[in-house]
């Protein structure tokens, strides 16, 4: 999930909230305010009755307005306590009951005690009151809208510079030449995240550079010794008086010269493919190479009596590296055969989506997975150096190609999916 869905996903639901409890709140606040003022208009209005009683010992006229009412009723109460009330009343006109805050209270006059009752509409205040409401609902709509272009546009333009470092870095190939191009900015995280990025490529690079040549190094400096240790043990070997202890010994050095040098070619091959030394990519003809592997290996199956069972699409092409997937097929159809038994069987399925190879051969003592791990193996064979499922495993994950290995119904099956 995006950094910006994720924080639209927070923001913009707590916005909403804040918002429609500020305006409820607000409705409410702005309600109670303008029934206040009502209530002072009634007090101003018993004051004002009280006044006129006493300066002129007679009651006002009682009223019967559209806003407002007042009335008397004699009463045999000597105490009366003030009270301030709501009530609706039916307008006719309008054919709906209004809201009217009303106040009573005791008023005396010549000797008699009476209620006194005023009365006064509170529909010019609701209509205020909604009229707000209306305007504050709509403040509220348009700082939403503005929120969400604001999000959709300005902060999409805010985290570009972010954008075109992460699109960069995933681009970024160690075997490429040229440098990143980072888009300046002024923002100073992002400035951060810029140097920390060139400092990291550039490093990753030198120390990319370092182990190339290391590796080409090794690979040269390692080869020259054993082949003339192999040379040295030839020569040896076609030594005249050797009894048949001396020829053990020697054909013992050779099998270890042999291993050593398959061994270092391996590991040399495992961190070229790590490296991404490998770097050129065609479009391969998978299919042409099982066919030519599948000839070379003939003789090498026939030794052991195993034979091949083959189903082969024509011409499918896959994006990697061509000698890559030479070496590919070569050690999966090695291990088939190396892991075989006399008179078995190697089932050779291949198609567009993928390519699956099953052999005859012993029940695995444990986890078919952990035979992808290097120099693991399972199998008492002297040639098995335990890298050829490694060196597999290691070309598919360059490409993205899904690997697995199973023991299924007496049988191997490793399964590839382009």
């Amino acid at each position: 999930m995006r950094l910006i869905t994720r924080y639209n996903r927070v923001n913009i639901p707590i916005t909403i909230a804040m918002l429609m409890i500020s305006g409820i709140a607000y409705y409410f606040i702005l309600h109670f305010v303008l029934s206040h003022e009502v209530d002072k208009d009634l007090q101003i209005e018993k004051q004002e009755i009280i006044h006129y009683v006493t300066e002129k010992d007679v009651l006002p006229e009682s009223s019967n307005y559209k806003d407002q009412q007042i009335e008397f009723r004699p009463t045999a109460l000597t105490h009366f306590e003030t009270r301030l009330s709501t009530e609706e009343i039916y307008n006719k006109h309008e054919d709906e009951n209004e809201p009217f805050r009303r106040i009573d209270f005791l008023i005396k006059q010549n000797g008699n005690s009476y209620i006194a009752t005023v009365k006064k509409s509170e529909q010019e205040t609701e209509d205020i009151v909604q009229l707000i409401l209306v305007i504050t609902l709509s403040v509220i709509a348009v700082l939403l809208l503005i929120l969400f272009i604001n999000n959709r546009f300005l902060l999409n333009k805010l985290w570009k510079p972010f954008n075109d470092t992460i699109a960069q870095l995933k681009q970024f190939n160690l075997s490429s030449k040229t440098e990143l191009k980072l888009v300046p900015t002024d923002i100073d995280e992002f400035r951060g995240l810029n140097e920390a990025a060139l400092f990291m490529t550039q490093k990753v690079k030198g120390d990319y550079e370092s182990l190339k040549e290391f590796t080409e190094n090794a690979s040269h400096e390692t080869q020259t010794p054993l082949a003339i240790i192999k040379n040295k043990i030839e020569l040896l070997s076609q030594s005249e008086n050797l009894d048949e202890s001396q020829v053990n010994i020697i054909q013992s050095l050779n099998e270890a010269a042999s291993r050593l040098s398959r061994l270092n070619g391996s590991l040399l091959l495992l961190a070229k493919i790590e490296n991404r030394q490998f770097g050129s990519i065609q479009n391969v003809n998978i299919s042409s190479i099982l066919r030519r592997h599948i000839e070379n290996f003939e003789e090498l199956a026939q030794a052991k009596n195993i034979h091949f069972v083959v189903n082969i699409a024509k011409d499918v092409f896959v994006s990697m590296n061509e000698s890559l997937a030479e070496i590919l097929i070569s050690n999966i159809i090695t291990n088939a055969i190396r892991h075989n038994y006399t008179d078995g069987e190697i089932k050779i399925d291949q198609d567009e989506y993928g390519l699956i190879v099953s052999n005859t051969g012993v029940v695995p003592h444990g986890k078919t997975s952990g035979l992808f791990e290097r120099f693991k193996k399972d199998s008492s064979s002297r040639d098995s150096i335990g890298l050829g499922l490694s060196i597999v495993k290691t070309i598919c994950e360059t490409y993205g190609f899904k690997v697995s290995y199973d023991y299924i119904e007496e049988r191997h099956l490793v399964k590839i999916y382009f």
